[in-house]
């Protein structure tokens, strides 16, 4: 296969699977930014380490058309060439996933709250630069249907 077209498919890869929004709460995607967003308070009872999984589809895409490309070439014969794109865009699909759920892994924090008004929520986001405590009062704003939490500024 021609070695421009496997290198710019490569970056595509690379951009593509970098290219999703920030989860971390001091960090606003445009359509965020002047909504009314409904605000709530409450404090932090418990905090756990967890993992933000990325998405498999722009690697498993691109993974399959390079896998079907490169699985082509493999012989002049078509019936060949044909099989060979078959399996070689699978192994490239599934690679492809692999690669770009890992490149898009996130350090996430699961924060458990006593809400003020007698409930408790669980929300996951990705770590910020706030460092939460246990006892720390803390404000859960929700946008358009997601919900991060922040640092009330109450004392």
């Amino acid at each position: 296969m021609n070695e421009k077209i496997f290198s710019a498919l490569v970056c595509f890869l690379i951009v593509t699977s970098c290219a999703n929004s920030s989860l971390k709460p001091d960090t606003f995607d445009r359509d965020s930014v002047q909504r009314i967003s409904n605000v709530l308070y409450g404090e932090v009872v418990s905090l756990k380490k967890v993992s933000i999984e990325g998405s498999t589809t722009p690697g498993t895409i691109v993974g399959g058309l390079v896998g079907a490309a490169a699985g082509s070439e493999i012989s002049n014969s078509k019936p060949e060439s044909e099989i060979g794109a078959v399996l070689g865009g699978a192994i490239g699909a599934t690679l492809g996933g692999n690669l770009s759920k890992s490149i898009q892994t996130s350090e996430g924090i699961q924060l458990t709250i006593n809400m003020d008004d007698g409930r408790t929520i669980s929300v996951v986001q990705e770590v910020g630069t706030y460092n939460f405590i246990v006892g720390d009062l803390v404000e859960v704003i929700t946008t358009k249907g997601k919900t991060r939490v922040s640092p009330s500024g109450i004392k």
